[in-house]
């Protein structure tokens, strides 16, 4: 039921915590039962319990007898089932089982992965969400009880999937050529020509991502292109997704060449602003705009 509404996944969230809810589900979900075959269910006040259901249309009622509806058996699927989309026993699966209490859970002594920020982004992709404050992305800076500082922290909203799944278009390489000759295969971090094919990379970083792509290659502009892409070489395409998940991990937008400088913005990452300004995420326009300063 991805992409449900905020209303419909806090309900779903109390049917999951409420083992007498799940119980009258459960029940249901093997076939219709009168009210004295529910009475008998070990569940406290079983009645209001169905009223709450009938009210959210989970549960149908006839003169005789009670029955799951469609949208009820999605409910329940999403109240039981366990949403953890990795392989049991690597560090995402870890991850997601302390989140998945939907409490703050300090990055740096809770969460076991070395790079939280990716798996964040994977489970953002699988359709997750995430608690966010305003200008510091899928989580906050709190002060944390265990480690004695200010860390930051991360929170999923809800332990099943809620909206649609974060994908990545299928580039052609028509399109990748393109825009290597519109580079003149020049790397956008120091403008070498290596040997080694460029990457394409994306100006905003897939970690930073809110949506799917939804792009029309055959039809981009030069400027289009200019706006959204630029090319890297593999060890730089790679420097900048880690400085980029360091920026998602802190909210402190790092520093490029090793010099305190954004054309737009500081070094605070604020959703207003974004990435713009930032030279892993222009270094053109960085240079052309450090230049024009210095002249």
């Amino acid at each position: 039921m991805p992409g449900v509404d905020e209303e419909t996944a806090e309900f779903i969230l109390s049917v999951r915590n409420s083992s007498s809810h799940r119980d009258v589900l459960e029940r249901l979900d093997s076939g219709p039962a009168t009210p004295d075959e529910l009475d008998q269910l070990p569940v406290e006040n079983a009645r209001s319990v169905l009223e709450e259901l009938l009210e959210h249309d989970v549960v149908s009622a006839t003169d005789s007898e009670f029955e799951l509806t469609d949208f009820g058996g999605r409910v329940l699927e999403y109240a039981t089932k366990d949403w953890n989309p990795s392989n049991e026993g690597t560090k995402r699966a870890r991850t997601f089982d302390i989140l998945a209490d939907c409490e703050w859970h300090c990055s740096s002594c809770e969460l076991p992965s070395s790079q939280p920020a990716k798996d964040i982004q994977m489970l953002r992709k699988e359709g997750f969400e995430f608690v966010q404050n305003t200008g510091q992305g899928q989580g906050d800076f709190l002060e944390c009880e265990n480690c004695e500082d200010t860390t930051f922290h991360r929170k999923m909203k809800y332990p099943f999937p809620t909206s649609k799944p974060i994908t990545r278009q299928n580039m052609p390489n028509s399109f990748k050529q393109r825009v290597r000759d519109l580079y003149d295969h020049r790397d956008a971090f120091d403008g070498s020509s290596p040997s080694t094919t460029l990457e394409v990379d994306h100006r905003v970083p897939e970690v930073r991502w809110e949506q799917s792509e939804d792009f029309d290659y055959e039809s981009m502009s030069d400027d289009d292109i200019e706006e959204h892409f630029q090319i890297l070489s593999r060890k730089h395409n790679l420097l900048k997704s880690r400085k980029c998940e360091q920026c998602v991990e802190t909210g402190k937008r790092p520093q490029f060449m090793q010099i305190d400088f954004y054309y737009e913005g500081d070094e605070n990452y604020d959703d207003q602003t974004g990435c713009e300004g930032c030279g892993w995420y222009n270094p053109h326009e960085w240079r052309d705009a450090l230049q024009a300063q210095l002249e």
